[in-house]
């Protein structure tokens, strides 16, 4: 299972933010932290601010914040809103298959996708920062 680079930023904010509650963040100052592109990682800060994650608060002093508490943030509930989806081969996105209806592999990649849900819903995003 791999996340998409979109949802690694997005924990990456999340936690940046967390590590400093009282503080505001400005995607510059965020991007040149990660080292990252500014241009993706403001798509990452709108699609985080769009899910409810983080609030942005203008004027010169302006930034982003936690939108709500760490204890709050579920990992699970991120990365169902930033990834688009799970689809982790060919078959979870209803392309034909050569093998079905004997292949079981369908099965075992379903339960390793499920497996890596109920891992990251048992955390939120104090658990990691």
């Amino acid at each position: 299972m791999r996340l998409t680079l979109h949802t690694d930023y997005a924990f990456r904010v999340l936690m940046a933010l967390g590590r400093a509650p009282d503080e505001t963040k400005s995607v510059d100052d965020l991007a040149r932290e990660f080292g990252v592109s500014k241009n993706h990682l403001m798509k990452v800060a709108q699609n985080l601010t769009a899910g409810g994650f983080v609030s942005t608060v203008r004027g010169r002093k302006g930034g982003l914040r936690l939108a709500m508490s760490p204890r709050d943030i579920n990992l699970k509930a991120v990365a169902e809103h930033m990834e688009p989806d799970f689809n982790i081969a060919g078959c979870f996105a209803d392309e034909p298959c050569s093998f079905l209806p004997r292949c079981g592999l369908k099965g075992v990649l379903g339960q390793a996708k499920l497996a890596f849900l109920q891992t990251l819903a048992k955390h939120d995003l104090n658990s990691i920062i």
